[in-house]
């Protein structure tokens, strides 16, 4: 399973055009992670990018039942608005147009490894929030670690 990490600035090309660096592709193992990504809105109104194999898993809980309940209707605009996205020969993935009119907000972003997942954000805003965060991060990252211990092997 891929785990992505760092921060990358990109541009976004006039025909949509978003290269994934390849610190970030190499972590992406076609046998276990497919080599499509789906693009989804996330709830701060950034894409996200999930490898598309990892993607499938996280749904299948969600498609299981064929009488859905209301928490899971919820998710509807989470089906309607994601979009499978494969990258060409360069690395590079088309950002559809009502997508990128519902989150990104200017052609300079950063491509942010969250895990399992990238986030695409607004060069300034990912600036801005981390330049807010920073002054904090010590602390948060011992209260973030608090309870946890490696596992065992």
């Amino acid at each position: 399973m891929a785990v992505f990490v760092g921060e990358f600035d990109q541009l976004i090309d006039a025909k949509h055009r978003l290269a994934i660096p390849a610190p970030l592709r190499d972590q992406i193992v076609p046998s276990e992670d497919g080599r499509s990504f789906y693009l989804v809105l996330g709830p701060d109104r950034h894409l996200w990018l999930y490898p598309d194999l990892y993607y499938r898993r996280l749904l299948q809980p969600l498609q299981r039942n064929p009488f859905p309940s209301r928490k899971a209707q919820k998710l509807d605009l989470l089906f309607a608005l994601a979009r499978v996205l494969k990258p060409d020969a360069q690395g590079r993935v088309v950002l559809p147009e009502k997508s990128m009119q519902r989150a990104v907000t200017s052609q300079e972003v950063t491509l942010v490894g969250k895990g399992d997942h990238i986030e695409i954000w607004p060069r300034e805003e990912w600036d801005s929030y981390v330049a807010g965060a920073l002054p904090r991060y010590g602390e948060d990252l011992l209260d973030a670690g608090d309870g946890v211990s490696p596992a065992s092997e």
